[in-house]
């Protein structure tokens, strides 16, 4: 698991953030889902390979859904940044295992209550609930959407009718409408309606420097952009920025930044144009001084680095 899947996996497994990411897309927009009807479900499993080892299941964020105390749901999310032939299978194992893990419950209850099944395993009234699983793309790239798109699958109709499908619940996030991007209420909001953006960078640093809602998972949200975009400008932000930053604040500092970082580069010019022009070292310490107003001890600190 790399550091992409890290920082994305920790935000949606905020239970403020995972209760948001199913009103918004199972519930178009409308608050059904409390924060606090959910808790952690198993997210890792193992499987027994040929030679007797075991697999490692691992899910990105998996809640059961408990409404009035009774289990409703079992809701999965995962992340997916490239397209991965396999994600199809995937998921239906961690969906193979957390219904697994239903019958284990079951089965121990009845030993533990003296009243196992045996043969049949389950009794007919031990009904299962059902697990959904969302994957969440944030890639551009086609994704194979089903087990069907993965098969060689024979013409001959008599073969075909019997072969049986499993269809990924695909999330491109990319292609969201204004819209649907609206219908988050979390951090993850700033997300969706940045990735929705994502055919136009000075759209996204609109969107964001307008946006005045308050993250309150500043670090993990930011690290998420950090990943989905490759700029370590995020990261800095996110580990000097306090919960509770504005959207818009982490924009002003971005912009802030990049700034700084053409000032600097222009700095870097002329110390290396001057040097090589054999301009001496203190005339080049008050050509940069003076063209970027800096006091004695930021211009000597740039000499220091750049006048090699």
């Amino acid at each position: 698991m790399g550091q992409t899947d890290l920082s994305s996996n920790s935000l949606i497994s905020h239970p403020d953030v995972f209760a948001d990411i199913i009103n918004a897309i199972i519930y178009e927009g409308r608050q059904v889902l409390d924060e606090k009807s959910l808790k952690p479900y198993y997210n890792n499993s193992s499987t027994a390979k040929g030679d007797s080892r075991l697999k490692g299941l691992y899910r990105d964020s998996c809640m059961e859904d408990v409404r009035n105390g009774v289990r409703y749901v079992i809701w999965g999310v995962e992340n997916q940044y490239v397209p991965d032939y396999t994600a199809p299978f995937k998921v239906m194992g961690y969906d193979y295992a957390a219904y697994d893990r239903q019958i284990e419950e079951y089965t121990t209850k009845n030993k533990k209550d003296k009243n196992e099944a045996y043969v049949k395993v389950l009794h007919p009234e031990q009904k299962l609930k059902p697990v959904i699983t969302l994957m969440l793309y944030y890639g551009t790239e086609n994704i194979p959407k089903s087990i069907h798109d993965m098969l060689d699958i024979p013409k001959d109709d008599a073969v075909r009718k019997y072969i049986q499908n499993y269809s990924l619940n695909l999330i491109k996030l990319r292609e969201f409408t204004d819209e649907e991007a609206e219908r988050f209420r979390s951090d993850f909001a700033c997300i969706a309606k940045f990735l929705q953006k994502s055919y136009n960078k000075e759209e996204q640093i609109k969107m964001l420097r307008e946006d005045k809602q308050i993250l309150i998972h500043t670090k993990d949200t930011l690290y998420t952009l950090a990943s989905i975009t490759g700029d370590k400008r995020y990261l800095q932000i996110g580990n000097t920025s306090k919960e509770g930053t504005a959207v818009c604040e982490v924009a002003d500092a971005f912009v802030t930044m990049g700034i700084e970082r053409g000032k600097e580069q222009g700095i870097k010019s002329i110390i290396e144009t001057c040097k090589e022009f054999n301009i001496k070292k203190d005339d080049t310490l008050s050509k940069i001084s003076e063209k970027f107003d800096l006091d004695q001890q930021k211009a000597q600190y740039y000499m220091d680095k750049y006048w090699k």
